[in-house]
């Protein structure tokens, strides 16, 4: 197959649809607990049957924020990429990373004794997502609430010196859908949802374009 082919095979149609996708609200159970809910969506659609609250409890990795002052007076906590931060059932809880999403998830699918395990694509180009949509394989995405523009950036640090950072709409979601104008979103908290292309690409850059995705492990 020559290169002109290869691209041709590569590229994504102009839209695509993954049907019959079921959601799950984080409401009320865990009103902070937006990326557990997501990831508990996509398990389902694998036919994984499992409780969001079952995720949250016994498989997602939770850390309390352990903030304290350096003597520079650098703000240091915990690793929110490698845990949850607080409690997803609580008000106060903050967010995640995609580490401790993979984390939850490959413990839940090695439990069952699935060939399935999470893959962690952060970084990845969003063309590369809509790819995969088209495939048939809904990607969870890092964003915001309402896919509004980020609000004011806060953080700490941890001890090994990486920036964690989150904002007050920071949100998880799965991208089941796109079009030339727009995308399909199952959010956890408003729906299935439509929601501009470009402000999605947007939002899901200023959030470092994290993404997660369930296939069989190579």
């Amino acid at each position: 197959m020559g290169a002109e082919a290869a691209e041709a095979e590569a590229k994504a149609p102009d839209q695509a649809q993954i049907e019959g996708f079921s959601l799950i609200m984080q409401m009320p159970e865990l009103p902070t607990g937006c990326e557990i809910t997501a990831l508990t969506m996509m398990l389902d659609h694998y036919g994984y049957a499992v409780d969001k609250t079952v995720m949250a409890s016994e498989y997602l990795p939770v850390s309390p924020a352990g903030l304290y002052y350096g003597a520079d007076g650098t703000l240091y906590g915990n690793d929110m990429d490698k845990y949850f931060i607080g409690d997803p059932a609580g008000e106060n809880g903050y967010i995640c990373g995609t580490e401790a999403i993979v984390t939850a998830a490959d413990g839940y699918l090695t439990a069952c004794g699935s060939v399935l395990r999470a893959e962690d694509l952060t970084g990845t180009d969003v063309s590369e997502l809509y790819r995969l949509v088209s495939e048939g394989t809904p990607v969870m995405v890092w964003v915001t609430i309402g896919m509004a523009d980020r609000r004011e950036v806060q953080g700490w640090y941890t001890e090994a010196g990486e920036f964690m950072d989150w904002s007050t709409n920071d949100h998880g979601a799965v991208l089941i859908g796109y079009s030339p104008e727009t995308v399909t979103i199952a959010d956890p908290i408003s729906g299935i949802c439509e929601y501009d292309r470009e402000q999605f690409e947007k939002v899901f850059a200023s959030r470092g374009n994290q993404c997660v995705i369930l296939r069989e492990a190579a």
